[in-house]
């Protein structure tokens, strides 16, 4: 009896963590303007309604910007190192993105979409993503700038991916990047990032007014 109600608890609490998560919906890769006109309608947006894309909404653009396809990502980097990791900002909590899995593991709970945006109230109340390179990825790089520019180069391609994602998929999706230079000591403490996980971008996503 003792073994069966340890057993218990132990799915118990294995399913409530699991719950945390958030398991996405199949990204939409067949809609939307095709990617020429995708091109051509693709801006930045700084007014957005207050709250958190859709989860569907929240998955085509995850996918566009690092997703798995074919065995492949969405977006290259040098040397195919793969050294993007995003994390993304909800109200419900902070999550890793991952990409194989198309899930949100969750990092931790509570509204902090806010401390990606001290100076920048537009971005506060709607969704948030951070991309981050890992420059251990860069294992045959020994020059620091090299990796500071390879880096940047991977975290422009998955940012022009969720550009061309929201301009293509329409639904009044607005999106713009900001610079995480000013932010970054703050949100890297928060995410508990090594030395070596550098934050370039901020990625925010919302319904445009």
């Amino acid at each position: 009896m003792k073994k069966l109600l340890l057993s218990l608890a132990a799915c118990f609490i294995l399913f409530n963590m699991q719950a945390q998560n958030i398991k996405l919906p199949k990204p939409d890769k067949n809609g939307g303007e095709n990617i020429l006109k995708s091109i051509d309608l693709r801006q930045s947006d700084r007014s957005f309604k207050d709250g958190d894309i859709s989860l569907q909404h929240l998955s085509t653009v995850l996918w566009a910007g690092w997703g798995e396809s074919h065995g492949k990502r969405t977006a290259p980097t040098a040397m195919n190192s793969q050294d993007i990791v995003l994390y993304v900002f909800l109200e419900s909590g902070i999550y890793r993105y991952d990409e194989i899995n198309n899930e949100l593991i969750l990092l931790k709970k509570g509204d902090y979409r806010s401390v990606t945006s001290p100076n920048q109230t537009f971005a506060s109340k709607v969704t948030n993503v951070a991309i981050v390179s890992d420059f251990a990825k860069y294992e045959r790089v020994k020059e620091h700038h090299t990796k500071f520019v390879f880096g940047a180069m991977s975290a422009a391609y998955v940012s022009e991916n969720m550009y061309l994602a929201c301009a293509g998929m329409g639904d009044n999706i607005g999106t713009v990047t900001r610079y995480a230079a000013g932010m970054e000591k703050d949100v890297k403490e928060l995410l508990n990032l090594r030395e070596e996980e550098h934050i370039f971008l901020f990625q925010t996503i919302g319904y445009k007014k």
